[in-house]
């Protein structure tokens, strides 16, 4: 497979990328959804996670101009699972950013496996909303298993009727929601979303080389 990316560079990321990576992915949300979730602190703590390398497990595709337009990261979730996050900035779609990226991913992946295991299940957690990522990933051979919703809740204050679950704190506008009793006061802002699975199964294998023709920048790797 070739994939020839123009004015383009790639690298793995470092500290210093931390407030251009979450920029990229607040691009991309609100190109998707309108609305952006992540936060610096957020995106450094992932970085800091345990198991986790910035080194190894990380890379940026740049311009030439140093605009951060592609990132994606893979790691050992508390499950036990491999999971990677692919992230493409919404004006550079279609370029091969994020087949680079897949690449790079997979070719960690097979740095890992042993002997004793032969094999790895890949996994990506994106957004249903997030088809040009969806489509990449099944040109590539990953196959959707499964599709989820997440319920995201945001509270200027906790309410006296708050719901108590254990450590868990649940509170549930429902003036918004069809078929339930509205509560008596407005206690907070839920937005839900759907999220797609798709799963590929690794082994070790002949890698698939990149190359780039005259034009093309050189790939830090």
């Amino acid at each position: 497979m070739v994939v020839s990316l123009h004015n383009l560079s790639a690298r793995v990321a470092s500290l210093s990328d931390l407030r251009a990576v979450t920029e990229l992915m607040t691009a991309c949300d609100l190109a998707e959804s309108g609305i952006a979730d992540p936060e610096q602190k957020d995106v450094w703590k992932a970085w800091h996670a345990s198991g986790f390398n910035l080194k190894t497990d990380a890379w940026i595709v740049v311009t030439n101009d140093g605009l951060l337009v592609g990132y994606a990261d893979v790691r050992c979730n508390e499950h036990g699972q491999w999971t990677f996050l692919l992230r493409v900035h919404p004006d550079y779609q279609a370029r091969g950013i994020g087949v680079l990226l897949i690449w790079l991913v997979e070719k960690r992946m097979r740095q890992l496996i042993t002997h004793a295991c032969p094999k790895v299940m890949l996994s990506s957690v994106i957004s249903s909303m997030d088809r040009a990522t969806s489509h990449l990933l099944e040109r590539d051979g990953y196959t959707l298993v499964r599709s989820f919703w997440r319920l995201a809740i945001e509270m200027d204050e906790v309410p006296f009727d708050e719901i108590d679950h254990g450590s868990e704190l649940i509170v549930i506008d429902s003036q918004n929601l069809v078929g339930m009793t509205p509560l008596q006061k407005r206690t907070g802002m839920y937005v839900a979303r759907q999220y797609r699975v798709y799963e590929k199964e690794l082994r070790v294998m002949e890698e698939i080389h990149i190359t780039e023709d005259v034009e093309a920048q050189p790939l830090m790797i």
